[in-house]
C-alpha cells in the first residue's frame, strides 16, 4: 500500500479483515463538521477491521508506505469453524482493542495535556519499537493533535516542554529518545491534580 492509501472507507462493506505486515494504520472517523477524528494506530501484527457488522464503521489509512495481509470474512468465518486457535486470535484482537480505548478514554478526559502527550509516546515507545528508547514518530504533530484531542499547537509546546525539561529529546523532527522514562512515566499518569503538575508542567 502506498502512503494516504485507504484500505477501506467508514460505510463500506465489511467484506474483510487485514493484518498488518509493515507499516502503521490509522483508525479515523469523519466528524459531522468534516474534521477527522483519529480513534486508533495499528501496527505490526494488529488486526484492522475486526468487530463490524455488515458495513465497517470507521475508516483506515495507510500513515506511511505499508503492506497489509487481506482475510476476507468467508475465509475468516472458515478459519474460525476450523481452528479454534483463529478465533483465540480475533477473541484477542477486540479484547485489546476495547483495553486500548478504555486507555485512551482514560487519558483524555483526565490527563493534563502534556500528560496526554506523555502517555501517547509511551505507547508509542511500545508499540512501533517493542519498547525501546529511540523511535520514529509513525504520525506527524497534527495526527497527534487529532489523536489526543488537543491542538497542533498544544501538541507542540508540549514535546518541546519534554525536550526543555531533558525528559526526550528530538534527534530529528521525526524521532524522539526518551531520555527520563520514569518522569514521561510521572506525567503520564498526573491528573493534574498533582505536584508533577506544578513542577514539570508550568
Amino acid at each position: 500500500m502506498a502512503s494516504h492509501e485507504h484500505l477501506f472507507h467508514e460505510g463500506d462493506p465489511a467484506a474483510a479483515i487485514f493484518e498488518i505486515a509493515s507499516g502503521v494504520v490509522i483508525i479515523y472517523r469523519t466528524g459531522l463538521d468534516g474534521c477527522r477524528l483519529i480513534h486508533g494506530l495499528r501496527f505490526k501484527g494488529e488486526l484492522v477491521g475486526v468487530g463490524y457488522g455488515e458495513t465497517y464503521g470507521v475508516s483506515a489509512v495507510a500513515v506511511r508506505p505499508a503492506t497489509v495481509r487481506r482475510i476476507s470474512r468467508a475465509a475468516l468465518d472458515r478459519a474460525i469453524d476450523d481452528d479454534p486457535g483463529a478465533a483465540r486470535r480475533v477473541l484477542e484482537a477486540l479484547t485489546s482493542e476495547l483495553m486500548r480505548i478504555s486507555d485512551r478514554l482514560m487519558v483524555i478526559g483526565s490527563r493534563t495535556a502534556i500528560g496526554r502527550v506523555a502517555a501517547c509516546l509511551l505507547d508509542l515507545s511500545a508499540r512501533s519499537a517493542g519498547g525501546g528508547e529511540t523511535f520514529i514518530l509513525p504520525i506527524c504533530r497534527s495526527e497527534m493533535a487529532d489523536y489526543l484531542g488537543l491542538t497542533i499547537e498544544t501538541v507542540s509546546r508540549a514535546m518541546t516542554r519534554l525536550k526543555t525539561l531533558g525528559i526526550i529529546t528530538l534527534p530529528r523532527s521525526d524521532t524522539v529518545t526518551i531520555k527520563d522514562r520514569p518522569a514521561l512515566q510521572t506525567l503520564a499518569h498526573d491528573d493534574g491534580d498533582g505536584a508533577a503538575r506544578g513542577r514539570l508542567c508550568a
